[in-house]
């Protein structure tokens, strides 16, 4: 929690720039690598071609990563953003920063690829030692949305609050009417095409993530209702007259406490296994010991 400003803290985290300093780090390091074996020979080894691809990629984006080259990367890892997002989310800050610096990067598009590829390698890596929770967690959403949609049934739960939530994910159908001003395209959403399985798989864990936070967002609401105060909010931004900032502040802590204490991924699970007895779903990821009540008296949450 800490990384996230959860805990007592004397000034902010940012755990964009702590992801970045220890990319930095590796990076660096494999840069500065003195290769032992002659890097022009023909016949290098599996392992030989390895360490002197990733010696140039480091070499060509050592200094050129910032806070901005990796946020991306950071903010969309725990909703499930893929190897193949985060290097072209990676590359297009690094082609920025070299075209910043007179390089043509068309002339070395391939090398730039190879280098990004690396450097996203790296990203996502230090991503999941940082945050080996919520990795595991995502992983058993992924698991868990794929059994479901492999029985062809799109992935659905109850949020926290009682919301019944259906992904509508289908492989919808298009047809192009040419006519003689224009062509018109119609596409046929119904319920009843095919189920379009991979995305039912990969949209699951951010959704799921954007239903308990919308239920925050509600559960603040409710509770700003019955204090008597003036609230408004767009996704995880809360508004309210700055007279009331400071009570709305604990507001929001309190119906963060409320909701995470409750057993979201257990009530989750339950209901699954009532509405799919014939799958066998793996067990629940291994909690924290993160005590929540400490985030009433986090100063930099949510902030």
């Amino acid at each position: 929690g800490k990384v996230v400003n959860m805990t007592e803290m004397d000034r902010p985290q940012d755990v964009y720039s702590g992801v970045m300093e220890e990319v930095v780090r590796l990076v660096a390091e494999e840069a500065a690598k003195d290769l032992d074996f002659d890097t022009e020979a023909e016949n290098l080894s599996t392992e030989q071609k390895k360490a002197l691809k990733n010696n140039r990629a480091a070499k060509l984006v050592d200094g050129l990563i910032d806070r901005g080259v990796v946020k991306r990367t950071v903010m969309t890892s725990v909703y499930g953003v893929t190897y193949i997002g985060a290097r072209k989310q990676i590359q297009e800050k690094v082609e920025e920063k070299l075209e910043e610096k007179g390089v043509d990067v068309d002339d070395i598009e391939h090398q730039i690829h190879g280098a990004c590829s690396y450097l996203a390698r790296v990203t996502m890596d230090v991503i999941s030692r940082a945050f080996t929770g919520a990795s595991e967690n995502k992983n058993w959403l992924t698991t868990c949305a794929r059994l479901i949609a492999q029985q062809g049934h799109p992935v659905s739960w109850i949020s926290p609050i009682g919301v019944p939530v259906v992904q509508p994910y289908r492989r919808s159908q298009s047809h192009t009417i040419v006519t003689l001003l224009q062509s018109i395209v119609l596409v046929n959403s119904s319920d009843y095409l095919p189920l379009h399985k991979q995305r039912q798989v990969s949209a699951f864990p951010p959704n799921f993530i954007h239903s308990l936070d919308s239920s925050h967002m509600l559960l603040t609401c409710l509770e700003m209702e019955r204090r008597g105060l003036t609230f408004s909010a767009v996704h995880d931004s809360f508004w309210t007259h700055a007279c009331d900032v400071d009570e709305m502040n604990v507001a929001l802590r309190d119906a963060f406490v409320e909701l995470y204490e409750q057993p979201v991924l257990e009530r989750v699970k339950e209901a699954w296994e009532l509405r799919y007895p014939s799958l066998e779903f793996p067990p629940l990821p291994e909690k924290g010991d993160l005590d929540l009540n400490i985030i009433k008296s986090a100063p930099y949450f949510f902030q």
